[in-house]
C-alpha cells in the first residue's frame, strides 16, 4: 500500500535509503565526469583557469605574431603565484568574487606540475565535485522541508540526471558551488519561517549559520543576491502576514540576520556597481524591438523545463531537433495534470503547505526579479541557460513535492480538475508511472548533455580546429580583431584544442601562430598597420584564418590574400581561409 506524504514523517532512514541515495550519487558522479575532458573550452572556463593560476590575460602582445606558446601562457601554472595574485588579477579585469577562483587555486596546485598548461580536465573536475554534492544536499532539503524522505530521494535523483545540473558541472565556473550555497540558505530560510509560525526565537547558532552562508554565497558569484532577495521578499510576504507583532523579540533576531547578510554583501558593493556598464556585460543588453522584446519569457521557460529533461536538440538533423522538442512538449502536457494534484495535496497537508508556501514564494519572486533585471536594468540575463543556477534546486524540490503524491492511491476520477477534463482518461500520467517517465527523459537528456548533443558550447573552438587541420598545410596565421580581453580568451580556446590535436591527432603547433588585432573604426588596412607589414614582410607564403576578424576583405587582396572558395561549415566563429603568396 502506498504511503500517504503526510505520514512519511515516521519513517526511519534505513540502509535502503542510504542505498537508493547513493546509487543517485553514483549515476550522478558518472554523468557529471564522463566526457567532460573531451568537450572544447568555452572562453569564459579560460578566464576561470587563467584567473585562478594568479594570471592575467593583459599581458598578451596585441599587433604582434605570438606563438602557441605565448597565446597559452596565462595557462601556465606558476608554483611561485600566491593567492593575492589571484584576487588582485580577477578583481582589476573580471567581474566575479573571488572565492571559486582561490578554491580552483588550490585544487590545480594538487594535479598540476610547475611550468605545465593547467588541464582542462582538473579545472572541470571541481565543478563536477561540488555539482556530486549538491546530491546529497538536496536530499537533506527535501527530507526537511517536507518531513519526508520520498521527497529527498526524487529531488536527488532528479538532481543527479538533470541535463542542466550535468551542464553548468561540466564547465569551470562558479555555479555548482554557489547551488551549493543556495540549498541550506533556502533550508535556514524555511527553519526560520517554523519559528516565527510557533512565536519561537530563532536559535542564535541557525541565525550565524545562516549569516556565514549567505556571505559565503556572494563571494561565490554575484546573482547569488537575486536569490538572497527573493529570500527577502519571502521573509516580507510573512512580515505583512504578522505585522500586528512586527516588534516582538522573535522579529528581533531576524531583523539582526538580515542586517549581518546585507553587511555581507554591501562588502561587494564597489566591485557590484561597476558590473553593469562593464565592457564585458554589453553582450546581454536587453533589445527592446518589438520583435525581441517578448523572447526573455518563453526562454525563460524552456531553461526551466530542461532542468527537469531534454532530449537531443544540437548537432541533429533539423527533423530529430523538431521531433525531440516536440516529444518535450508533448510529455510535459501529459504530465502537467498529474503535477497539479499533487501540488494541490500538498498544499492541503498541514505537513508541507508551509514548506511549499515558502518556495513558491521563493520561485515566483526570482522570476520577478530575473524580469526586473531583464526590462529594467537591460541585462538580458535569460539569454543564456546558466543563470537559471539561482531557482534550480527549487525547481526541482517542487517537482519532487507534487512526484511524492504519486505514491498515494488516488482516485483520477475523483480528482481530476475541470480544467483537465478535456484530456481523456487513458492519457494522464498516474502513480509511479510519471516518475518513471520523468526520470528517464531526464537521463535521456543527461546522456543528450555528456554526449554534446544539448547545451553545445556557444563557439564550437573544436570543430573550427578540426577544420583548419584538415584545410590547411601550409604554415598558419590566425588572427582575430581585439576588443576586450574577452577576444583573448576565445582565441586561447582554440589554441588549447590545438593542444588537444597535438596529442590525439599528431598535429603539429610548431607552424602555428596567431595576431590579435586592435579594432579599427572603418575596418581598414593601412599600409603602415601592423597585420599590413606582418603579411608583406613574411618570407614564406601562408594560409591566414581570419576569425571574427572585422576588416575590409578587399584589402587583404592588396597583400597577396585571396580568399578560398572551398566552402567551410559552420562552427559559430566568423570565419575565413586566405591563401597568402
Amino acid at each position: 500500500m502506498a504511503i500517504p506524504i503526510n505520514t512519511i514523517k515516521i519513517i526511519k532512514i534505513n540502509k535502503f535509503n542510504y542505498l537508493l541515495l547513493s546509487i543517485s550519487i553514483l549515476i550522478g558522479a558518472i554523468l557529471r565526469y564522463n566526457f567532460s575532458a573531451n568537450k572544447p573550452a568555452d572562453s569564459i572556463e579560460i578566464s576561470t583557469l587563467g584567473y585562478s593560476l594568479g594570471n592575467n590575460f593583459l599581458d598578451i602582445p596585441l599587433d604582434t605574431v605570438i606563438t602557441w606558446q605565448q597565446l597559452l601562457s596565462p595557462l601556465r601554472f606558476d608554483s611561485t603565484a600566491q593567492y593575492s595574485d589571484v584576487i588582485h588579477n580577477l578583481m582589476t579585469e573580471s567581474t566575479h568574487p573571488p572565492l571559486y577562483f582561490l578554491l580552483t587555486h588550490f585544487w590545480l596546485k594538487l594535479f598540476t606540475t610547475d611550468g605545465e598548461i593547467v588541464s582542462l580536465a582538473v579545472g572541470r573536475s571541481l565543478s563536477c565535485l561540488f555539482g556530486v554534492l549538491a546530491i546529497p544536499a538536496i536530499f537533506a532539503l527535501g527530507c526537511f522541508a517536507f518531513r519526508s524522505q520520498i521527497v529527498g530521494q526524487i529531488a536527488a535523483a532528479l538532481m543527479a540526471v538533470s541535463p542542466f545540473g550535468i551542464y553548468i558541472a561540466q564547465e569551470a565556473r562558479h555555479y555548482t558551488l554557489t547551488v551549493l550555497w543556495i540549498i541550506p540558505s533556502v533550508a535556514c530560510l524555511i527553519a526560520t519561517i517554523r519559528c516565527l509560525q510557533q512565536q519561537k526565537i530563532l536559535p542564535l547558532w541557525l541565525g550565524c549559520v545562516w549569516i556565514i552562508i549567505n556571505s559565503l554565497g556572494i563571494a561565490t558569484h554575484y546573482f547569488f543576491g537575486l536569490a538572497l532577495a527573493a529570500e527577502g521578499l519571502v521573509m516580507g510576504w510573512f512580515w505583512l502576514r504578522d505585522i500586528k507583532y512586527f516588534s516582538q523579540r522573535y522579529w528581533w533576531r531576524i531583523y539582526g540576520v538580515a542586517l549581518g547578510s546585507l553587511v555581507g554583501c554591501l562588502v561587494w558593493l564597489p566591485a557590484v556597481t561597476g558590473i553593469s556598464n562593464n565592457e564585458l556585460t554589453t553582450w546581454i543588453e536587453t533589445s527592446y524591438d518589438f520583435e525581441d522584446i517578448w523572447q526573455p519569457i518563453p526562454r525563460l521557460f524552456v531553461w526551466g523545463v530542461t532542468m527537469i529533461f531534454m532530449l537531443p536538440v544540437e548537432g541533429t538533423p533539423t527533423f530529430i531537433s523538431i521531433l525531440s522538442g516536440v516529444t518535450m512538449l508533448l510529455v510535459l502536457v501529459w504530465v502537467f495534470p498529474s503535477l497539479w494534484r499533487g501540488w494541490k495535496v500538498a498544499f492541503a497537508s498541514p505537513e508541507t503547505s508551509l514548506s511549499l508556501q515558502i518556495l513558491a514564494g521563493f520561485f515566483g519572486f526570482t522570476i520577478l526579479l530575473f524580469l526586473f533585471v531583464i526590462y529594467g536594468s537591460g541585462k538580458d540575463i535569460s539569454l543564456v541557460a546558466r543563470y537559471g543556477f539561482v531557482y534550480f534546486p527549487v525547481v526541482l524540490l517542487l517537482l519532487g513535492v507534487a512526484l511524492a503524491n504519486s505514491f498515494q492511491n488516488i482516485d483520477n476520477k475523483k480528482l481530476r480538475e475541470k480544467v483537465f477534463k478535456i484530456i481523456p482518461s487513458f492519457f494522464t500520467a498516474t502513480g509511479k508511472k510519471i516518475i518513471v517517465i520523468i526520470l528517464v527523459m531526464g537521463l535521456c537528456g543527461a546522456l543528450s548533455v555528456v554526449t554534446n548533443y544539448a547545451y553545445q558550447k556557444s563557439r564550437r573552438a573544436d570543430l573550427l580546429a578540426q577544420v583548419i587541420q584538415r584545410k590547411s598545410q601550409a604554415p598558419l596565421l590566425i588572427a582575430m580583431t581585439y576588443e576586450t580581453h574577452s577576444e583573448i580568451r576565445a582565441l586561447m580556446a582554440i589554441g588549447l584544442y590545438f593542444q588537444h590535436l597535438e596529442k590525439k591527432a599528431n598535429f603539429t603547433t610548431e607552424k602555428l601562430e596567431f595576431i590579435l588585432v586592435k579594432k579599427d573604426k572603418d575596418e581598414e588596412i593601412l599600409a603602415d598597420s601592423p597585420l599590413a607589414k606582418i603579411l608583406t614582410e613574411k618570407p614564406i607564403s601562408l594560409d591566414l584564418w581570419a576569425v571574427n576578424l572585422e576588416v575590409n576583405e578587399k584589402d587583404l587582396d592588396k597583400f597577396g590574400c585571396l580568399e578560398n572558395a572551398a566552402s567551410l561549415p559552420k562552427t559559430n566563429y566568423s570565419y575565413e581561409l586566405y591563401n597568402c603568396r
